[in-house]
């Protein structure tokens, strides 16, 4: 069993499938971290030595190197879907969960956080406004591939359980 969880910078992916593993007593990975892990260095430092394409290409090999790995939910960085294919492998490697936000409250998370994101770091408070829907718009057609849907905001572990409740329960049925 894996599910993969995908959605905008600040949508919480890294929060929940912490939250959602424990419950579950499953592992938790982050793609991000487990790249860094591989590569020895952080994510920005690959994107100033590699450039994006660079970190697409490891972001690839690091999904693939997962691939294999049972009862585990994995949350992928904010591009991992919208890159090399990378949608369709999670959905034929497993479940895939969209947690949505909005602009704005995606602004706010990450204006919040100590996560360094190499994309946004020079942005005023409206131009990042601007920035995340231009980029949200585009990334959406992506996101949108999942199996399914949920919306963050006022979210409670309870909304993720009535979600994957049924699927956990299929998966484990089928073993």
């Amino acid at each position: 069993m894996r599910i993969f969880l995908v959605g905008y910078m600040g949508s919480g992916k890294s929060r929940w499938g912490k939250m959602i593993a424990n419950h579950y007593g499953l592992r938790f990975i982050d793609l991000d971290t487990h790249i860094e892990e591989r590569e020895g260095i952080t994510i920005p430092e690959i994107f100033a030595k590699y450039n994006e394409e660079g970190f697409r290409e490891r972001e690839k090999r690091a999904l693939q190197s997962i691939g294999d790995i049972d009862n585990v939910i994995i949350a992928t960085g904010g591009g991992a879907p919208c890159f090399n294919n990378n949608m369709q492998e999670m959905n034929s490697l497993g479940e895939t969960l969209y947690i949505e936000g909005t602009p704005e409250l995606l602004r706010d998370r990450i204006t919040s956080s100590k996560t360094e994101r190499p994309l946004v770091e020079n942005y005023s408070q409206d131009e990042l406004l601007e920035y995340i829907q231009n980029h949200l718009n585009s990334r959406k057609p992506f996101y949108e591939q999942a199996k399914y849907k949920i919306v963050t905001g006022d979210l409670e572990l309870e909304n993720f359980i009535q979600i994957l409740d049924p699927i956990i329960n299929s998966l484990n049925q089928q073993v």
